[in-house]
């Protein structure tokens, strides 16, 4: 439970910025509502860049993205986190329920800090990342929940998990993400990011972000063949 501070911190801090977002945001008038969220798209475009910069591998990064979204297209990933998360609206009666729990579960977890922090965590035993990550996730959730509703309170759960895996298994995981595969994975956790922010600027779902989940996975493929030598540069 020692090496668990860190995370736990991270998801009180969601879950604080959730709340604050949720009884602040029903004194906000519609149309100030709809330009907080694409401020906020401009911003999570701007977060996502920041990661996906400079962009080292390019090509590496495309077939990533493609490839990775062609599977997440065969497995129908975003229609059944979209499925999920109707029935999960159905379940708390509450609108906007799937976009909200969708961006904001990628928005904490596909990023350098969330890897980073736990290894640190689990490694070290301290979690001064993680409790950075604390403070800028519940600022964001304060934010993005006035938008969005309450799936980003509920986003604090897979992130919970996701991170107390990770410090769990810190030792095993800081030999696999580290050097070219942890830049690669940043890069295109980044992009896919500015894609939320994307859809959050135009206001409707442009980039099916469910389908691009593969693409870490991808990404980790293509970055352990070019540590072994095999390179499309």
């Amino acid at each position: 439970m020692n090496h668990l501070i860190g995370v736990i911190f991270n998801g009180i801090g969601i879950l604080a910025g959730s709340v604050i977002g949720i009884l602040w945001g029903r004194r906000l008038q519609a149309g100030f509502r709809e330009q907080a969220m694409r401020l906020i798209g401009i911003v999570v475009v701007l977060i996502g860049f920041k990661m996906a910069w400079p962009l080292q591998d390019p090509v590496n990064t495309l077939l990533s993205l493609v490839v990775g979204g062609w599977l997440g297209s065969v497995w129908r990933l975003d229609w059944r986190l979209e499925r999920f998360g109707h029935w999960a609206e159905a379940r708390v009666n509450r609108q906007g329920f799937a976009t909200g729990f969708i961006a904001a579960s990628l928005l904490f977890n596909v990023g350098a800090m969330a890897i980073l922090g736990s290894l640190q965590e689990g490694l070290t035993g301290r979690y001064t990342i993680l409790a950075t990550k604390a403070v800028l996730d519940g600022t964001t959730a304060m934010l993005l929940t006035t938008v969005a509703g309450w799936g980003v309170l509920v986003a604090s759960i897979p992130t919970v998990l996701y991170e107390g895996s990770l410090v769990l298994l810190a030792r095993d995981v800081a030999q696999i993400l580290r050097g070219v595969l942890m830049q690669d994975v940043t890069v295109v956790g980044g992009l896919m990011i500015a894609a939320i922010g994307v859809n959050f600027l135009l206001d409707r779902t442009v980039i099916k972000i469910g389908d691009l989940l593969p693409a870490l996975l991808v990404a980790v493929a293509l970055g352990w063949l070019k540590i072994q030598g095999l390179s499309f540069l």
